[in-house]
């Protein structure tokens, strides 16, 4: 169970960060392999969704594959129309009626188990507006006009009436709410940070919310570090030891939902993101100093980059059944900040299917793309305890072959497991058609120019790795 058998009060704070927080599924997959559980989770604005789940009784496996099911059209909804007929007066941009009829149940969220569950403590965040206070309601008194509320982003989303008082997402005021964990008596606190916290400022009306989302949510996190700092040196000079503060956070700045939306990132990387992440991090595992509490959110901004995924099918053998072999690869080409401009960074997350009984994410991963052409990557999945490990080598001739699907036709593979020395002969996997062409249609570029020169950053970024 998630609560675990432990005499360790440990607590779980999911914090916000929208439709992209399919990122979580992969965190809460980590942390099970590595047998960190917890008697409390807490959630706010979409962190909601996955303590939701997990209050509803699903383990962190079937909340990743309800994530790559989920159809992300369901998020919108439009109000009736003629409430657009008076700008004015619009209460937001859009209805929650889609989140509430289809989101929630294709995620299994399901009050009635919420309510009815008894092996974890969980608390949900909103933002009472009339009182202008931040509550945490807990898992036996939640509603589903609660959690509409604590996803329901100012200006897109309309409050929610609830007897008497209006609520909302509570990102404004807090975006992860640490203090409540400590209310119930938490000695050790893990936090999954997702909000952005990038030196620079960008233009447009958009990005500007995004940043004020993110001023507020990192600068009410750092209030609530600073208390718990000084808590911590209280229980200190009482002989107690002091509450432990692990925060799991991605390496770069994560797509906004737009993003996610349009299919420039899909549920699947970002699953594979959050569970390599949290690799990374639990094999260092340092429990956060407070030295520097405007850092601990710290990200690398995300730069130029191009994103493009690929996706191989096949037969294989692993663990002595023969069958039918799937391997999602999704790719970043990078520039980073302050790097040479010929020192580009190459990223790859991973996941494997094998015949459609389990989907896992991989870690450990690794990318070399040769002058001329060749693709070779490896990546470590794990199966019922067993850590394998995965490589292949993918053709991409030249730039134009990618853009027009013509490239990643085949992947020669060996999958093995880690203890073994032994190279087992490899299988031939295929990608169709379809999905190559499917694929260099979602390429992204993102950079902070406009249309034309993106191009020029596509080609000049590909033609850098395959001259």
């Amino acid at each position: 169970m998630t609560a675990g058998n432990t005499s360790l009060r440990r607590s779980l704070v999911l914090a916000g960060g929208g439709m992209r927080l399919a990122y979580h599924a992969g965190v809460l997959i980590a942390l099970e392999e590595a047998g960190i559980s917890y008697k409390h989770a807490d959630g706010t604005s979409g962190g909601i969704f996955g303590v939701a789940m997990l209050a509803s009784g699903l383990s962190p496996a079937e909340i990743a594959g309800r994530w790559r099911k989920l159809k992300l059209s369901d998020f919108a909804a439009a109000l009736p129309f003629v409430k657009y007929l008076r700008p004015r007066s619009l209460p937001a941009l859009a209805s929650a009626r889609g989140i509430r009829d289809k989101v929630f149940p294709a995620l299994g969220i399901d009050i009635t188990k919420i309510n009815a569950n008894i092996d974890l403590e969980a608390t949900f965040n909103l933002c009472n507006f009339s009182r202008k206070t931040l509550e945490a309601i807990g898992h036996q008194e939640v509603t589903a006009d609660h959690l509409v509320a604590g996803v329901s982003l100012p200006v897109f989303m309309p409050a929610i009436q609830i007897d008497s008082d209006w609520y909302t997402d509570a990102v404004w005021i807090r975006d992860a709410n640490m203090l409540e964990a400590l209310n119930r008596g938490a000695e050790e606190i893990w936090l999954v940070w997702c909000i952005g916290n990038t030196p620079g400022y960008a233009d447009g009306a958009f990005l500007q919310y995004v940043h004020m989302i993110e001023m507020s949510a990192n600068g009410g996190l750092f209030a609530e570090l600073e208390l718990i700092r000084r808590h911590n040196a209280e229980r200190l000079a009482q002989g107690l030891k002091p509450v432990n503060i692990h925060i799991i956070k991605p390496e770069f700045v994560l797509p906004l939902d737009p993003d996610f939306f349009f299919h420039k990132i899909d549920a699947d990387t970002l699953i594979n993101m959050g569970y390599a992440d949290t690799k990374n991090y639990l094999a260092a595992r340092e429990v956060f100093s407070f030295e520097d509490i405007p850092g601990s959110t710290a990200m690398k901004a995300a730069g130029t980059y191009i994103h493009f995924r690929q996706q191989f099918s096949g037969r294989a053998s692993i663990a002595g059944r023969h069958g039918a072999l799937d391997i999602y690869l999704a790719f970043y080409i990078r520039e980073c900040e302050g790097a040479a401009a010929d020192q580009l960074m190459l990223q790859q997350y991973s996941s494997v299917r094998f015949n459609r009984d389990w989907q896992v994410s991989g870690y450990d991963n690794k990318l070399k793309i040769s002058k001329k052409g060749k693709a070779t990557g490896s990546f470590n999945f794990i199966v019922q305890g067993v850590v394998y490990v995965l490589c292949y080598e993918s053709e991409i001739p030249c730039a134009n072959d990618l853009l027009l699907g013509l490239a990643f036709k085949t992947a020669l593979v060996t999958v093995r497991p880690l203890s073994d020395t032994v190279i087992e002969p490899g299988f031939l996997l295929y990608q169709a058609a379809s999905n190559r062409i499917r694929n260099a249609f979602y390429l992204h570029v993102h950079s902070k120019t406009g249309w034309w020169k993106k191009q020029q950053s596509k080609y000049r970024l590909l033609n850098e790795i395959l001259k």
